[in-house]
């Protein structure tokens, strides 16, 4: 391939944000690629400071883990705070307290279709 500025240059690589072929005269190297230019080296940084951080948040290479997604432990804090009022109120008074032990179930439920939803996606946020 030949280089897109230099017609009698071989190329070396391509401009991660525009695809153009480069040479060893114009390329400018960035973390993980190659640019050809200034305005290039700015969005090819940003693509994979982007890549990165979809990294991070699916979970995928590095940074793949087995631990539960934030969204996930935020209800389940939930449903055990309210089940934990629902008993407290129980023991206390000998009578169920119905919203409370009706927002327990709720929040239950809600925890379990996030944390299906977190597996199927792959969200880790």
């Amino acid at each position: 391939m030949i280089c897109f500025k230099h017609n009698d240059n071989q190329s070396i690589g391509l401009c991660k944000s525009c695809g153009k072929a480069v040479c060893t005269d114009c390329v400018i190297e960035i973390d993980k690629g190659l640019a050809c230019s200034e305005a290039c080296e700015k969005d090819a940084k940003e693509l994979v400071e982007m890549n990165e951080r979809g990294k991070k948040i699916y979970g995928i290479g590095d940074y793949k883990s087995n631990k539960l997604a934030s969204g996930v432990w935020v209800w389940l804090l939930l449903s055990g705070a309210m089940w934990a009022a629902a008993i407290v109120s129980f023991f206390m008074s000998n009578k169920p307290n119905y919203g409370s032990l009706v927002m327990a179930v709720l929040f239950s439920i809600i925890t379990i279709i996030v944390y299906r939803a977190s597996k199927r996606t792959g969200l880790n946020c």
